[in-house]
């Protein structure tokens, strides 16, 4: 009996062996867009990211080789015409530096600008209008445990007041100082630029969030905290209110990272927004809330 298994076990073992093939799975071409980001807010200078989409599966790539150099942009006001020059600042965390289009003069209150960009023979076209009003904080606070679709974790809540009689967009911003011993996103900040210095970061909110079913009620938004900390650090919060244009933006990004963590999620794909199908990305309008201290109780 017992050779009669073991002859068995050894004909499915080789049965099983045999149909195992190694498949090559070449991806298939791909064709570069470009992303375009911008937000301009009233008494700052417009600042745009101009950069060349990479496919998924592509090797990683430096910020240098990202951006789209030589290209002609303009933001153009109801008297006034800037051309954005290229730009960069020196990001210790990533040790590199990180590339933009920066603009001279400072946004104004409550006019219409128009987007102007031609590169390589191509031009993009959008526009926005700064008349949003920012948001008030009521009151913010901390969970040490809270579930939502990601699992159980501790947040940061933000209690804020609807803006009336109109469709409103928000995300939340928190602006504080790191350094080589805090974590991002569970992984330790290894910058060998950064050292013994600590360096001031803005973290954003991934979700983004409308007033629909609040129309000016108070709202409550909880934030997992991307930075780890420990007690009595400090930050400074924001709510951003903004434009449904980056707000659609947004929440696709958001969908699509929820599909590439969960299986049972499915697969979303960017849709084309302002610029139609030759670029993705936004160019919006925006306007902070006042800032409100925080302090981590642990």
């Amino acid at each position: 009996m017992k050779k009669i298994l073991i002859l068995l076990t050894c004909i499915s073992l080789t049965l099983i062996l045999a149909c195992q093939k190694t498949i090559t799975v070449i991806p298939p071409s791909y064709t570069n867009k470009v992303s375009i980001q911008c937000f301009i807010e009233p008494d700052s200078v417009p600042i745009l990211y101009f950069n060349k989409t990479v496919p998924y599966f592509g090797k990683e790539i430096k910020k240098n080789q990202l951006i789209v150099r030589n290209a002609i942009i303009k933001i153009i006001g109801q008297s006034s015409s800037d051309l954005l020059s290229l730009d960069s600042v020196f990001d210790k965390i990533d040790c590199q530096y990180s590339y933009f289009y920066r603009g001279r003069q400072k946004i104004q209150t409550n006019q219409a600008y128009e987007l102007s960009i031609i590169s390589d023979g191509k031009s993009y076209t959008a526009k926005a209008t700064t008349n949003l009003s920012a948001p008030l904080i009521d009151s913010v606070s901390y969970v040490a445990n809270y579930s939502d679709i990601y699992g159980e974790h501790e947040g940061v809540i933000v209690y804020f007041e609807d803006l009336h009689n109109q469709t409103n967009f928000y995300r939340y911003e928190m602006k504080r100082f790191a350094d080589t011993a805090t974590k991002k996103a569970e992984e330790p900040i290894l910058s060998a630029c950064l050292g013994n210095d600590s360096i001031r970061v803005t973290e954003i909110g991934r979700a983004v969030f409308d007033d629909v079913g609040n129309e000016g009620k108070q709202i409550k938004i909880v934030i997992e905290p991307a930075y780890s900390h420990k007690k009595g650090t400090k930050g400074d919060i924001y709510i951003q209110s903004f434009d449904k244009s980056a707000y659609d933006f947004f929440t696709q990004l958001d969908r699509q990272k929820l599909a590439q963590f969960n299986p049972f999620v499915e697969p979303v794909f960017l849709q084309p927004g302002q610029f139609g199908v030759a670029a993705i990305g936004f160019f919006a309008a925006k306007k902070n809330s006042q800032k409100v201290k925080f302090v981590y109780p642990e």
